[in-house]
C-alpha cells in the first residue's frame, strides 16, 4: 500500500486547526472572570498581573496561528504563572 505523505500532511494540517478552533470554542486556557475582577487565577480567585512574555510564548503564538493571543500572567497570591487569552475577537 502506498501512502501519499502530502495527503497525510494535509489532513494533519486541517485536523490541527480543527482542534485550536474547538480549544478556542470550548475556551480552553482563557481568562477567568469573576466578581471582583475580569481576570482571576485559575487556582484561587485573585487578581493577576500582567509579566513579560517569554521566547516560547512567542513561538506558541506562530504556532498555533495566533488564534489565541495569549498573555503572560503572575498571581502575586499563589505564585501562578501562565498564559491566558480573551475571548472576545480583536483585529488587529
Amino acid at each position: 500500500m502506498l501512502i501519499d505523505g502530502f495527503l497525510v500532511t494535509f489532513i494533519l494540517l486541517i485536523l490541527y486547526v480543527c482542534i485550536l478552533f474547538i480549544f478556542k470554542r470550548f475556551g480552553v486556557g482563557a481568562k477567568i472572570k469573576c466578581k471582583d475582577c475580569n481576570n482571576c487565577c485559575p487556582d484561587c480567585n485573585n487578581v493577576l498581573s500582567r509579566i513579560q512574555r517569554k521566547r516560547f510564548d512567542y513561538f506558541l503564538n506562530y504556532i498555533t496561528f495566533r488564534v489565541f493571543d495569549a498573555r503572560r500572567y503572575y498571581c502575586s497570591n499563589c505564585g501562578w504563572e501562565g498564559l491566558r487569552w480573551e475571548k472576545k475577537f480583536k483585529a488587529s
